[in-house]
């Protein structure tokens, strides 16, 4: 068997064999520290949020509080980059900032060795975003620890810089998603009845009628409200002397829809008080009633026509009575007074066309085409008014 000899030679070509291999089985690990499952984990005070509509008062946007927290007891610093996605492709704008609402410098931050950090995450309302639609955002990061320049030619290059900055990592946290419905902070409605109290649309000069509606707060947040009521004739009639009142009071407060607790009010009735003027002529008059939000919401309302009917005085033939029969007229020899008795009644208003009101109105009674008597005067009769002449 032949002697084995070990030279210095060859003790310093095992060295160099060894230390490849570590330089190998370190760069390895390097690798894998890229590859692996980040430590860092994310989490979200809210998963869903309403978010309101931009109408220009700069209330479109959501803050969410995140908190990243590494399990990291290696490396002294590990620097995270966030992203967020948008799964619906429709991107709304985002901003992460660090607690004293400072923007992070490029979407970046650092995390102490097994530390945490708190990010503000918000969220604005823009672009393709409208009452009603809905919206789902992820966010995740990217994280690699930090590289520190020892002047030993430690970097990723074999120089002395970081190559593989956070961004660029593969080690990617959680995810968390927050979904948005997105509100409108001010927004009403109101409904106006199809009718008057009394049934139809027909409105009698100096008599009372009430016509009823609903204010329904539509919008996210509490508002208040005030009332104005108008009357307009398309004829051009005179609407000078009309009473027309809106029934709620300026001032009156409407819960918004973000409050669906038992207490919470967000429809209000109402009913307009319409008094026709005493010589409102005949015709089609259009009510309106306006609704104006104290906080910026669009007006609502709502209108509707009545109608002034003309005159409609009436004596019906079943109206008219004798004092007494034919009969006993007849039974008589010498000339008997005999009374006509007529009710007279208004159906209509009490003004025509051309103004002519229904007072002094005069009733006549003729027999084969001969006035009987003189003419019986009634001073006024309105509408509804039943009177009896003779």
């Amino acid at each position: 068997m032949d002697e084995v000899r070990i030279s210095k030679s060859s003790i310093r070509s095992v060295s160099i064999a060894l230390a490849i291999v570590v330089m190998l089985i370190a760069g390895t690990m390097v690798t894998n520290v890229d590859a692996a499952a980040s430590p860092v984990t994310l989490s979200s005070d809210i998963s869903s949020s309403d978010i309101l509509v931009d109408d220009g008062s700069g209330n479109n946007w959501v803050e969410a509080t995140l908190t990243l927290t590494s399990a990291d007891t290696t490396y002294r610093t590990m620097e995270v980059y966030l992203i967020s996605s948008w799964d619906s492709g429709v991107a709304w704008t985002t901003y992460f900032f660090d607690t004293d609402y400072n923007p992070l410098s490029g979407n970046q931050v650092s995390l102490s060795k097994g530390g945490s950090a708190t990010v503000k995450f918000v969220v604005f309302c823009d672009g393709v975003c409208s009452t009603g639609d809905t919206n789902t955002v992820s966010v995740y990061g990217k994280s690699d620890p930090k590289w520190f320049d020892g002047g030993t030619g430690s970097g990723n290059d074999g120089g002395d810089s970081d190559t593989t900055a956070a961004s660029a990592s593969s080690n990617n946290t959680n995810t968390i998603t927050i979904d948005f419905t997105v509100r409108q902070a001010y927004a009403s409605t109101v409904t106006c009845d199809a009718a008057s109290s009394t049934g139809d649309n027909q409105m009698f000069q100096g008599n009372t009628y009430l016509w009823g509606y609903t204010l329904t707060n539509t919008g996210w947040n509490t508002d208040t409200y005030q009332f104005t009521s108008v009357v307009t004739s398309n004829s051009g009639a005179e609407v000078g002397f009309w009473t027309v009142s809106p029934g709620i009071s300026n001032g009156k407060e409407l819960t918004g829809q973000s409050d669906s607790s038992s207490t919470a009010v967000h429809s209000a009735a109402g009913s307009i008080s319409i008094i026709p003027a005493s010589n409102a002529r005949p015709g089609v008059y259009n009510i309106e009633l306006t609704v104006t939000s104290t906080n910026g919401a669009p007006d609502a309302g709502c209108d509707f026509d009545v109608v002034i009917p003309e005159p409609d005085l009436e004596i019906k033939d079943t109206d008219i009575s004798f004092s007494h029969t034919g009969a006993w007229i007849n039974t008589r020899g010498d000339s008997q007074r005999v009374t006509i008795t007529a009710k007279v009644r208004n159906n209509g208003g009490t003004t025509d066309a051309s103004g002519t009101t229904t007072t002094d109105v005069e009733v006549k009674f003729y027999v084969d085409g001969s006035q009987l008597g003189s003419a019986q005067t009634i001073a006024a009769l309105n509408y509804g008014d039943e009177t009896t002449v003779s």
